[in-house]
């Protein structure tokens, strides 16, 4: 009988079974590693018979089902050294966290030290939940570059906006247009464009700060919003550095090629007072700047 606040009282099979309604797999070792209670759901989790879940069985011999029922994480070897870092990751503890296992499914598991140096376990599956993080993903950021796409970006913009109101910053809109490089695509290939662009991607990345976001838009055509600006002088620098990287020289399937960039740049809150606005003087002065030239940048 556990007596709990207010003299109210309890029995070990009413907790058991209350544990034991829990949709979530609930586990309990003792300080040397050797299982106290488990509940239902901690079985039907990684397909653990009765007899396997004994109270007295020891935390590795879990793991050795483990290996066997392929209940491992997916990085993981089978053999020992799984053993071994199961072994060692009950001595260090690291709370909470999530894994992917060889089946394919992920674990949420959220750890806590009992007063008597034992281990409190509870884990769910999450597959459902990370599949739909997956879909949010792909449905917001390109498939060739990673880059946010511009339904991202457009919340960005909000976002963006909101903190320079607060704050009296300015948000540059920069809109840049690839120059030369349909000639690329054309001469090498789309998967040499392909190339082309997921590069182009990791120079303009290196550009830019945490705060920053660059975005694919279209084909060639990428969108970098500027926030904490300024300075006119502040989002001239950026362009510059965007240029040049652009003018670099790139070597695709061993052959090197040469393009360049035009940008148009627009600034809230001076050439609009909605990010829609902005946007489309951000995206009139590039198809200005691509008419003056290779390598130009144009202010709305």
């Amino acid at each position: 009988m556990i007596t709990l606040k207010d003299n109210f009282q309890i029995n070990e099979v009413e907790l058991c079974d209350a544990l034991n309604c829990m949709e979530e797999a609930f586990v309990m070792y003792d300080a040397d590693g050797l299982l106290v209670f488990c509940n239902e759901a901690f079985r039907n989790l990684y397909g653990y018979t009765i007899e396997q879940t004994r109270p007295g069985t020891h935390f590795r011999e879990f793991g050795e089902i483990d290996i066997a029922y392929g209940n491992v994480v997916i990085e993981d070897e089978k053999g020992i050294d799984y053993l071994d870092r199961k072994a060692a990751y009950r001595k260090e503890l690291k709370g909470s966290f999530t894994v992917k296992l060889q089946d394919g499914r992920w674990i949420r598991t959220t750890d806590r030290r009992t007063s008597n140096g034992g281990i409190v376990s509870v884990q769910s599956d999450v597959t459902e939940l990370k599949e739909l993080e997956q879909l949010r993903y792909m449905a917001n950021h390109d498939a060739l570059t990673g880059l946010p796409t511009r339904r991202l970006a457009k919340e960005k913009t909000e976002d963006a906006i909101f903190l320079a109101e607060r704050h009296s910053w300015k948000v540059a809109f920069i809109y840049i247009d690839l120059d030369d490089f349909k000639a690329v695509n054309d001469a090498l290939g789309h998967d040499a464009g392909d190339e082309l662009l997921k590069q182009v991607s990791q120079r303009f990345s290196k550009c830019l700060r945490k705060t920053d976001t660059l975005a694919r838009i279209g084909g060639d055509e990428f969108l970098v919003l500027l926030t904490e600006v300024t300075t006119a002088n502040d989002v001239n620098k950026v362009c510059e550095s965007l240029i040049s990287e652009a003018s670099r020289p790139f070597t695709i399937d061993g052959q090197a090629c040469s393009i360049g960039a035009s940008i148009g740049i627009a600034l809230y809150p001076d050439h609009g007072a909605d990010s829609s606005t902005v946007m489309k003087r951000a995206d009139a002065a590039m198809y200005n700047a691509k008419q003056a030239g290779k390598n130009y940048i144009a202010m709305a």
